[in-house]
């Protein structure tokens, strides 16, 4: 903004300013958010399918593997919870620079999740976080040949009226230098 006297003030945000401020305005609970019995900790599991996908150039790397998840989290009260975990998605293989290649990527996050209740047994989500990966890379047995952070994004739906909810989840990982993955997993939820 500038002012008649000819003073400028540039307000800039980066992703982490914002993510900072959605996580204050979350943490300030609402009048029967405090009555809410969905508080405490929580820990998660998930099995299902992958993707694993990378370009180098003009050669494409995207195969299909089996994954999972295992997470703790904890619920500030009934629209949101932070968590970390640990994540893989499994094995792919693909053609890749004329070889048939086996990529394995497994790391760990931290999230953000931003609830939705729709009734007592029905719960939509959304979710934002940090992933760090590795990825192994067959021929050849580069361990750990790279890895890097990933901007994670997820959905799900929780169902369930006590404690155990059953769960389902997308999540999507965007990569540096067009690496990419996705999880789908069905699992479970239980609040302490």
């Amino acid at each position: 903004r500038r002012f008649s006297d000819g003073t400028q003030v540039v307000i800039k945000m980066n992703n982490f300013s914002v993510l900072l401020l959605l996580l204050a305005a979350t943490l300030l609970p609402a009048e029967d958010a405090r009555a809410d019995d969905k508080r405490g900790f929580a820990v998660n599991v998930g099995v299902g399918a992958s993707e694993i996908s990378d370009k180098d150039g003009a050669d494409r790397f995207k195969g299909n593997g089996f994954g999972y998840s295992i997470g703790a989290e904890y619920r500030f009260n009934r629209n949101f919870a932070l968590g970390f975990g640990i994540f893989s998605l499994g094995t792919a293989e693909d053609e890749f620079a004329g070889t048939t290649t086996e990529i394995e990527v497994r790391g760990a996050d931290f999230l953000m999740r931003f609830i939705v209740p729709v009734n007592e047994g029905f719960e939509f989500y959304g979710s934002v976080g940090q992933s760090w990966y590795t990825a192994d890379l067959e021929p050849g047995g580069n361990n750990g040949l790279f890895g890097d952070t990933a901007v994670e994004f997820g959905l799900g739906l929780d169902i369930g009226s006590g404690p155990l909810a059953f769960r389902l989840a997308a999540r999507y990982f965007d990569g540096p230098k067009d690496e990419a993955g996705a999880l789908l997993t069905a699992g479970f939820n239980y609040l302490f």
